[in-house]
């Protein structure tokens, strides 16, 4: 089987997100200099396939330090100035690693995005090192680790937000719109049990899964439409996690321990 290929591009980039990253690029630069091993923009926008209120724009700085409490600081009021400016992406992501963090295995899953799906916005080309696979058993298992436990925090989190998720109104909706994408890439390792098939289209993903899988159309239809529109309400969002638990989840658990 083939490996799966890279084929995002600062080509496929929008203009108007070409000036975003031109901005972030600078700031990264200007903040971490010689600390800065890589800049990276992960995700639909580098595809050229970002969906207007939907998609985010997903970079990550990999430092050769410790990440700080101040660096953390730092990437928030970056995030909070610029994403007004900005109203079509749901968020702006500034995500930050010690490089050190791909000498671990824990870290596999991540290696393979940026090997895949990932654009050298500056610095090294570390992705260059690390190793695609072919879609299939080995790479459902990568992609999709401690699924139930992402969907029990995520319920968790809806449940008992703490004091600073209480004060932000966005929180629900994000919540869900976050174990949604989850989700639809549950169903996508779940097709690879079946076919050497893959893809980063959400949904690409809901259509060759119900295609497999027509008993379960309708929670994969409500995790696409949550995608879309994520629900701010409590009940529903809870309501939601809990029939995915019982019907998507409960597949994948005979699947993945087979």
């Amino acid at each position: 089987m083939n490996l799966i290929t890279n084929s995002s591009s600062l080509l496929k980039v929008k203009p108007e997100y070409q000036i975003l990253l031109n901005n972030l690029k600078e700031r990264v630069e200007s903040k971490f200099g010689d600390d800065m091993k890589a800049y990276y923009l992960l995700g639909s926008v580098g595809r050229g396939e970002e969906i207007p209120n939907i998609s985010d724009i997903d970079t990550e700085i990999i430092i050769k330090r410790d990440v700080s409490p101040e660096d953390e600081i730092w990437s928030e009021e970056v995030k909070k100035e610029l994403e007004p400016l900005y109203p079509l992406l749901s968020r702006i992501d500034l995500g930050l690693m010690h490089e050190k963090a791909f000498e671990s295995s824990r870290t596999d899953s991540l290696k393979f995005i940026f090997k895949t799906d990932g654009v050298l916005i500056s610095g090294t080309d570390i992705a260059s090192n690390f190793t695609s696979l072919p879609p299939g058993e080995e790479l459902a298992r990568l992609l999709n680790q401690n699924y139930r436990e992402m969907l029990a925090e995520i319920q968790k989190i809806i449940s008992e937000p703490d004091e600073e998720d209480k004060h932000n109104p966005h929180h629900i909706a994000e919540c869900v719109g976050w174990i949604s994408k989850k989700t639809l890439r549950l169903c996508l390792g779940i097709v690879m049990f079946n076919e050497p098939f893959y893809t980063c289209s959400f949904n690409d993903m809901a259509e060759k899964f119900t295609t497999l899988y027509p008993d379960y159309w309708i929670q994969a239809m409500k995790a696409l439409q949550q995608y879309r529109q994520p629900t701010s309400d409590v009940k529903e969002a809870a309501s939601f996690c809990q029939v995915l638990s019982q019907t998507i989840y409960k597949l994948a658990d005979k699947k993945f321990g087979e």
